[in-house]
């Protein structure tokens, strides 16, 4: 959502796009974002964090509305970025991507 695209050496997503639509873009793009706050859940982290994602989506959501500043905002914000980094920490780094791993 925040880091896909590559222009002039500015990296940024789909988030700022999805702004060009005006109303529902933004709504999409805060809930998709929310989907971080599914696997905060899933990973039963503190209730700090879970404050601390739905202010970054919260803030992202608010500037986003904002026409033209909105889109530019976005693009430096990167609100799934922050809350991706407030995750890391709970994950298991055992999990091998791809791989199943059978208990019995």
């Amino acid at each position: 959502m925040d880091l896909r695209f590559n222009v002039f050496g500015v990296r940024f997503g789909i988030d700022p796009l999805l702004n060009i639509i005006p109303g529902m873009g933004n709504i999409v793009a805060a809930a998709t974002s929310l989907y971080l706050m599914w696997i905060a859940f899933q990973l039963k982290v503190p209730t700090a964090i879970y404050m601390k994602m739905l202010w970054n989506i919260a803030v992202d959501y608010i500037f986003g509305v904002v026409p033209v500043i909105g889109i530019v905002f976005d693009v430096f914000y990167r609100a799934n970025v922050k809350n991706f980094k407030l995750l890391e920490t709970y994950f298991t780094p055992d999990i091998v991507i791809g791989e199943v791993v059978d208990g019995e």
